[in-house]
């Protein structure tokens, strides 16, 4: 084998000849006599010869020119029928018919002033810039991180700061208070002792007073002191019980059981959004949408009922699905009041446990996070869809049903209308009212930036600035889904079917009913990719799964 630095056809006769050159025809490096050789061969006249010198450190030129399906044939041909290059095999196999089959050097005449050279140049341009922003914004997101790192760092420390100033207080509240319960109980024994002293003292004087009358006294004097001491006796004995009786041990103890173990200064949160750096060809994105309309959904086949965990009293009421196929259920059940997760949309993962039951749950698309609302707090809290752990909790101040979610929004309804607009942090930004009713359900249509909202008896549409699109009359409170086209999705409660009304809300069509197996359904959901619908059936005790058609 040559050296990268010789002449490839001396080298093969054995010499030792440095290339000058190149012939990009016949990959091969040539000296300075070879060179001249070759231009003056007739069948070389029309190879490209070029300075090796120009190549420098670029590699030589890599494209390859024998066919792919007869590897010992060179491309000759190009096809403009079916836009491919070819060999002389192919055309006598493949393009028989074919009309405008051309010499390459016919086709590739003026290549460097075609449009095609011209795209393929942009599209390689835009590449090299893509990959370069999404370098400086990964080195921008490396960054932010360490510097993430001191600002983490110090806000845990104001929280042990806290916290310690708090345990301080404590220490404080918790000595003043047994000062207080100790000078309380001082008075009481205090005071005891007196009356005791009192009483001690008198009878000693009585004793003493006998032991006189004994050795001095008369026995008439005698006797009579005695029947006077029965009576005082008596009334001592009264009053020492009464003493005795009314006295306590007091000890004052600390119970350290009552005190509040710290488990932890609180949890760090992983925050994800999608790349501000974008792709999207032009090319890609009209494959794309043609590939969607293909796959409109015409009907359903039902496929399964899901097999719920056992032991469980199950009153389902929302139904949805991660960015990591994680099937997301709450359960309104008083006794076992959870979310409960299923990997892969089918089998049973996990269970979360919350301060107060779970109403709702909405995935925030692209962020690896999910919501749900708590009612009786009137809050929503933060779930990692990846750990399947919980997150902070954010109080709304309403009484809060319906939940949905685009990638930087969050919308939640609840009671008197309300409709409030949130960041994916949780910070309230914007405040709607629609009516007066309780909002159930809502779904965030991305295609055309509408709400769409579920009360008792209506369904209907509303942008983002209150304006209402459309509504209608529906049968109950059912939960509302939408299919990548935008087409909405609900059930009925009384009508045991769910209907489909288009984006616009002017054709609605029932697509399941009782022959389905829908029996007075509740939330649904689609999964990620379109092709199954997730019904929970059967008054919230069970979750039917349909295939789309």
């Amino acid at each position: 084998m040559a050296s990268a630095n010789l002449c490839d056809p001396c080298s093969a006769a054995n010499k030792s000849l440095t290339a000058t050159k190149y012939c990009s025809d016949c990959e091969e490096r040539l000296c300075t006599d070879c060179a001249e050789s070759h231009r003056r061969f007739k069948a070389f006249k029309s190879h490209h010869v070029i300075d090796l010198s120009s190549i420098g450190s670029n590699k030589l030129i890599s494209a390859k020119k024998n066919c792919h399906v007869h590897s010992d044939m060179l491309w000759d041909y190009y096809c403009t029928d079916h836009e491919i290059v070819c060999c002389r095999a192919c055309i006598s196999n493949e393009h028989r018919v074919c009309q405008n089959v051309l010499p390459l050097e016919l086709a590739s005449r003026d290549v460097k002033k075609c449009a095609l050279f011209n795209d393929v140049l942009e599209d390689i341009n835009h590449l090299i810039t893509t990959l370069n922003d999404l370098n400086d914004n990964r080195q921008s997101n490396l960054q932010s991180l360490e510097k993430s790192k001191s600002t983490v760092t110090k806000r845990i420390r104001a929280v042990k700061s806290k916290l310690l100033k708090q345990i301080d207080e404590l220490e404080r509240e918790l000595t003043v208070s047994f000062s207080s319960l100790q000078r309380k109980h001082e008075m009481e024994i205090n005071r005891k002792k007196h009356e005791i002293s009192q009483v001690l003292v008198n009878v000693i004087e009585n004793k003493k007073e006998m032991d006189f009358l004994r050795d001095h006294g008369s026995n008439n004097h005698l006797f009579i002191f005695l029947r006077q001491q029965v009576t005082n006796i008596h009334s001592a004995e009264a009053k020492i019980q009464q003493m005795v009786s009314s006295s306590q041990e007091i000890e004052i103890t600390f119970d350290e059981q009552k005190v509040a173990k710290i488990e932890s200064l609180g949890s760090l949160l992983e925050f994800t959004q999608p790349c501000q750096v974008q792709y999207k060809p032009k090319k890609f994105q009209q494959a794309q949408m043609k590939a969607e309309r293909m796959k409109r959904i015409v009907g359903f086949e039902k496929d399964i009922e899901l097999k719920l965990k056992t032991g469980v009293v199950y009153n389902l009421l929302c139904v949805s699905v991660t960015d990591n196929d994680m099937l997301l259920m709450t359960n309104y059940s008083s006794s076992d009041s959870k979310l409960f997760v299923y990997r892969d949309c089918k089998d049973f993962e996990t269970e979360i446990t919350f301060s107060s039951k779970p109403r709702l749950v909405g995935v925030i698309p692209g962020t690896g996070r999910a919501v749900v609302t708590l009612t009786n707090e009137k809050s929503i809290q933060f779930i990692n869809t990846t750990t399947m752990t919980k997150g902070d909790k954010v109080n709304v101040g309403f009484t809060c049903y319906g939940i949905t979610a685009g990638r930087d929004r969050i919308y939640v309804g609840g009671k008197n209308g309300t409709i409030k607009i949130l960041d994916t942090n949780g910070t309230i930004l914007k405040t709607m009212q629609q009516g007066s009713d309780y909002i159930y359900f809502m779904v965030y249509s991305d295609l055309h930036d509408h709400l769409i909202v579920r009360i008792s008896g209506k369904l209907f549409c509303v942008k983002l600035d209150g304006t209402q699109v459309y509504s209608m009359n529906v049968s109950g409170t059912t939960g509302i889904t939408r299919d990548r086209q935008g087409n909405i999705y609900f059930g009925g409660n009384d009508t045991n079917n769910i209907q489909r009304i288009s984006s616009d809300g002017n054709n609605c069509v029932k697509m399941l009913n009782k022959d389905n197996g829908i029996k007075r359904p509740y939330g649904m959901c689609f999964n990620n990719d379109f092709t199954k619908l997730f019904v929970i059936n059967n008054e919230g005790k069970a979750l039917y799964v349909y295939k789309c058609k």
